[in-house]
């Protein structure tokens, strides 16, 4: 592997060495394990198989004494010791891991048992008893081979293990060695090296280059040392030009940030415009600036700020969504004022241009639909009265000239009864005129009328809401209000009611409230003279864009029910 920029040659790679390193520990430890578990497994029968062999001596002797005594378990205990012979754990011997020694004696074993048995089944039995002293001393012999042939098999282990442990151990205290020498001292001095490029000092010295990845390393390291100090003489100068030129960014950054401040007022005046004129003179090279505004709907007018001169007039179109709302222009040194900075400033005055056209056009609306409002709740509810009343005070004048004395008393009593009605009309319409959302809760809002409410009547008022306010505006809400008290007054002051129950709740895009009280009731049908509230009622909801149902009967209590979709 070679370094490009260097030159220098990898010869001897660090990463190789330490990989063949711990390759050779992977290795030596898989041997050892490897032949461990070889050894072990060897050995599982080992313990069975001297145990057996060593039981047969005992049953050897147990055989002599049950032909002494002539024992009638005899042919049963020379089952058992065949058995013992015959076992698996001692036939498992006949195979060429085990010395041919101890094949050998178990060969011997069983020839000299089948030449005994034969002597045990026939009349001569004490034949036996003189060749078992012999045939015990073979087993003997069979068990110490395989109790040595057993240790031999652990001392090779242990020598194995050892030798192997004594060679990793030489390869790890090599491999530290290795590491502390070409590994963690290259790189001591690396730090200390990078620790002074940190300090500004670059005139660095490093070990001789050697032929491994550090050395590459430690040559480039030199290289970049020697580059960065070119680099650093410089950078002083670099530094200023970019601080110069952030500085003049974030300048410019503060007076889009001011400008843009200044429309976030609730009302829009010639004082707002001319404050972000004033802000923007702060702009890098800008001498003077100046707004001009027209707007076919709208009166002409012009703002100038700063000192103009003789000189021409930079100007821009004030455009928002296609439409054109005048001419912001500037003054300066060209070279210097920044275009972008420019160009929102237009952004920010035609928005703030737009925004003043809507907020006129918005208070315009405000006022005449409030007129309408006055006009229609005036016509619906007080010119009724006066117009009833205008025409039997003609009657009354005409009775008055016939001198007709009783029915005079009857027109009069029916003025009187009309008057009263057209003050009681007049306090509603002052009650409803002063209701406003003095929270921006409807549910707090609607709290507060109830309790307004509450304090008229006897009966008991519940309220129950989950409408969200954000999703209606204040119109809206007015609307809802408005429905809401007509409906609790008409409880209050005509059905005589216990309970009055308020509901509004929301199912996903729209709403339903819904008005209920426990009194007389009455037939929606039948229409009463001198009663606007129900028509006003709908009125409301048709404003909402919604739908209003009155259900009552005689004797079963009133329910109005408002059912509207959010916008």
């Amino acid at each position: 592997m070679t370094d490009e920029k260097t030159n220098i040659t990898v010869k001897q790679s660090v990463t190789t060495i330490v990989a063949r390193s711990l390759i050779a520990i992977l290795l030596l430890a898989v041997i050892i394990t490897g032949f461990s578990i070889i050894s072990l497994a060897s050995s599982l029968n080992d313990a069975s198989a001297i145990n057996t062999s060593g039981s047969l001596r005992m049953q050897s002797y147990r055989i002599a004494y049950d032909i002494v005594r002539d024992s009638p378990r005899l042919p049963e205990h020379i089952e058992s010791f065949e058995h013992s012979l015959l076992s698996p754990e001692l036939q498992l011997l006949d195979n060429g891991a085990v010395p041919r020694e101890i094949r050998e004696r178990y060969n011997a074993l069983i020839s000299g048992w089948m030449l005994l048995r034969p002597e045990l089944q026939g009349p001569d039995r004490a034949f036996y008893l003189e060749q078992v002293g012999l045939f015990v001393n073979d087993i003997d012999q069979f068990v110490y081979a395989l109790q040595e042939h057993s240790e031999n098999k652990l001392q090779v282990l242990a020598v194995t293990g050892s030798v192997g442990l004594g060679l990793i151990l030489a390869i790890v205290l090599f491999l530290i060695q290795y590491t502390q020498r070409r590994i963690v001292q290259p790189l001591a001095m690396l730090v200390t090296a990078s620790q002074r490029i940190q300090n500004k000092d670059f005139d660095i010295e490093l070990p001789p280059t050697r032929n491994n990845e550090l050395g590459v390393l430690s040559n480039s390291f030199a290289i970049m040392a020697s580059e960065l100090k070119g680099l650093y003489v410089n950078l002083e100068s670099s530094i200023e030009s970019k601080t110069r030129k952030l500085t003049k960014a974030n300048r410019s950054l503060n007076v889009l940030y001011d400008c843009s401040t200044q429309l976030s007022s609730s009302l829009l005046t010639r004082t707002t415009f001319e404050n972000i004129l004033d802000i923007s003179l702060q702009a890098d090279g800008i001498t003077a600036l100046k707004l001009d505004v027209q707007n076919p709907n709208q009166s002409e007018w012009n703002i100038t700020a700063g000192t103009p001169n003789e000189r021409g007039w930079y100007s821009l179109p004030l455009q928002l969504d296609g439409e054109a709302l005048g001419t912001f222009s500037w003054q300066g040194q060209l070279d210097i004022v920044d275009d972008a900075l420019i160009n929102n400033i237009a952004s920010i005055l035609a928005r703030g241009v737009h925004y003043n056209h809507a907020q006129k056009q918005a208070m315009h609306l405000a006022v005449m639909e409030e007129r309408a409002t006055l006009a229609r709740e005036l016509h619906d509810s007080i010119a009724q009265s006066l117009s009833y009343l205008k025409i039997q005070t003609s009657l009354l004048k005409r009775h008055l000239q016939r001198v007709e004395a009783s029915d005079c008393v009857s027109i009069a009593d029916d003025i009187s009864e009309q008057l009263r009605i057209a003050y009681d009309q007049l306090r509603e319409l002052l009650n409803a005129f002063r209701l406003s959302l003095s929270h921006s809760d409807f549910g707090l809002a609607l709290d507060e009328m109830v309790a307004t409410l509450q304090a008229q009547t006897n009966a008991e008022i519940t309220v129950s809401t989950t409408l969200d306010t954000l999703s209606m505006d204040v119109q809206h809400q007015m609307h809802i209000l408005q429905i809401i008290r007509e409906a609790c007054v008409n409880a209050i002051k005509h059905a005589d009611a216990n309970t009055i129950s308020i509901a509004c709740h929301q199912h996903e895009n729209h709403a339903v409230v819904e008005v209920a009280d426990d009194g007389k009731g009455f037939c929606p049908a039948d229409e009463k003279p001198n009663h606007y509230g129900l028509n006003i009622m709908q009125e409301r909801s048709n404003m909402l864009g919604g739908e209003i149902q009155i259900l009552s009967a005689p004797s079963q209590g009133c329910r109005v029910v408002l059912t509207f979709n959010f916008a």
